[in-house]
Order: C-alpha cells, then structure tokens, then sequence
C-alpha cells in the first residue's frame, strides 16, 4: 500500500511518541487513516535507511496503466461524464485491456477527472437562443436606470443548508425536514431607484391575482418613484401576457417591455431571491408560517438597499456580452 505524505508524517509522529507498528495503526484508526502494522514497518524501515518520506523516483513496480488505457478513459468521460468505474471496466475489456477497477478509478483521477455535483442550467430552445442574442446585442450599452426587473418565486421552511461540516470518521448529524413543508409565495421588483414592496401570497396566481397585486403594489411605486417614464421586465408566463393584464396595463400607463422567453439569468432579481432564500436558511431558520413571513419581511425591509439593487442590476454588464459569447445558451450566471 502506497502511503500519503501526510499519513506518513503522522506515523513518524506517533512512533516519535514511542508507540510500536501495531499500536501506530490502532492510533491511526482513531483519526480515520487505514494503515497495516507490515506497512508501518516497511515505511519506518525504509525511512531509518534513506532519511526522508519521499519514494525514490521510478521505485515500485511498473504501472499498469498504459497511455492507450489513459486515451480510452479520457475519451469516455469527455463523451459521457457521468460514466462510471464499472462501464470503463466493461468498455476496456471489450478493448482487451484487463485492468483492475481500482486502477480505473486511479487512471481516471490521474487523467483530472474529480466527482462533483452536478451543475444545472436552463433550458433553453434554439428559437429563443436567437431572441436573446438579438436582444443582448440590442441593449449591450443600455444603463437600464428606467427599467423594473420583476418577478415570483416561492420560499418554503428549511432551516438547514445544503451542505455541513462534520469530523473525519463521525456520522452526519441528522437534520429533519417535513415531506411537504409550508410554503409561500412571493411577487416584487427592483430597479436602479430602489425596490417595490414584496408581496406575500399562498394558492396558485392567476391573472386576477396577478393583476391585484400589481394594481397594490407596482402602480403606486411607478407614479411614485418613476414619474420620468419606466419599462416593465416580466417573463412570458400566460398570466402576465393575458388579455386581462394587458388590458390593465394599458389603462395604468404601465409600459411592459418585453424580453426574451427562457432567460431567468438576465433578470437581476434572480440574484436577489437566491440571497433571501439563503437568509432564510442560514439567519432565521424558521420554524412557522408566521416566522417565515417576518423572516421576508426583515430581509426587505433592512437588506434590499437602493445600493443592492444596483449592484444585481450592474453585474448585467457581465451577462449580456456572455450571452453574445455563447450564442443565446445558458451563461452559467
């Protein structure tokens, strides 16, 4: 068994301490390192001999995994990256190659292959990768000062994050979470002058709804914030693009300018929910309905700043050219 410099820097500590091969894997078990007291003392002979942790160079036997192995299993993940050690095996034996798993699993990580979560993305559908070129070529140099970047999202009860530490060998702590926890629902904008007010609401939002709520909270914040003239942004779902809130909109002067379907990474307020749910989890972890309410509202009304909102907003300059780079596909923002 090859041995990790830092494994076998702490069997050198240990045996400083005066503990025998035997007693150094017992102690090493404790902090989760798997060592064999014939390894120890094999290590610990060859370190009385030469004075140092390193292998000598070209020392142990040759490696079994050839160039060609390294071609196939570089070639497979890049085709496929969620192969597994099994279906290279089966792949490379098919090829003649009769290789371990686990040196399968080494050539691989040699090769720089690491497992990680799986980075999701969009969506998005040729036709609509034509749109948003067209638009972000249209209003690259656009400052948006005018513009009302609005949105729903929905929040629901978790108090705990999506990852925790935890000692090396120690069980993961056990964090409940109901099968179907309490959930809200949320509607508000945010523009270079400041953010409307957010929006609670629970049941599904039709256009009727839709349109309450914007007669509640948006024409008070336009007449008052945005005198000069505005543009609406909204997605295309069918409530917002019905004949009823068209009709609406028409008669409130709201001037909804339209943007590209599929295209969540161009709307800043994105930003801003993925903060407020963070909020949530990481400062009020609530426990109720009635705490999850007062958790929004304290984030809006002590975290939405003029200055946030500007910030959301400018990093624009960034999403727009990557869409042009990428010709419409998800930029990764």
């Amino acid at each position: 068994m090859v041995y990790s410099d830092y494994t076998k820097q702490r069997v050198l500590y240990h045996k400083r301490v005066g503990l025998k091969p035997a007693d150094i894997k017992r102690a090493l078990a404790t902090e989760s390192i798997k060592v064999t007291r014939q390894g120890v003392f094999k290590f610990l002979q060859h370190f009385r001999k030469h004075g140092t942790i390193s292998r000598k160079k070209g020392s142990g036997r040759p490696s079994n995994i050839t160039n060609d192995i390294k071609k196939i299993v570089d070639q497979r993940m890049k085709l496929d990256d969620e192969t597994t050690a099994k279906q290279l095996f089966h792949i490379l034996q098919e090829r003649g190659h009769n290789i371990s798993r686990r040196s399968i699993l080494r050539a691989r990580e040699l090769l720089g292959w690491t497992f990680r979560g799986t980075s999701y993305c969009q969506l998005i559908r040729d036709v609509n990768k034509v749109k948003r070129v067209k638009w972000a070529q249209e209003y690259k140099n656009d400052s948006f000062d005018d513009v009302i970047w609005s949105d729903e999202t929905s929040v629901w009860i978790d108090k705990y994050t999506k990852k925790s530490y935890r000692k090396r060998g120690m069980p993961a702590k056990q964090k409940p979470r109901p099968k179907y926890p309490t959930k809200l629902h949320l509607w508000a904008g945010i523009s270079k002058r400041g953010a409307t007010d957010v929006v609670i609401f629970e049941g599904i939002m039709d256009r009727y709804l839709f349109v309450d709520i914007v007669d509640n909270a948006l024409v008070p914040f336009v007449k008052r914030t945005f005198p000069d003239g505005h543009r609406l942004q909204q997605d295309n779902d069918p409530k917002h693009t019905s004949k009823y809130a068209s009709a609406f909109f028409e008669k409130n002067q709201i001037n909804w300018w339209r943007t590209p379907p599929e295209s969540p990474d161009a709307n800043p307020i994105e930003n801003l929910w993925h903060e407020l749910k963070d909020y949530l989890r990481r400062n009020v972890k609530p426990n109720t309905k009635d705490e999850l309410k007062a958790g929004i509202l304290e984030f809006w009304s002590s975290k939405v700043t003029v200055e946030k909102c500007s910030k959301y907003i400018g990093h624009l300059r960034k999403v727009i050219p990557k869409i042009i780079e990428v010709n419409g596909a998800a930029t990764g923002y």
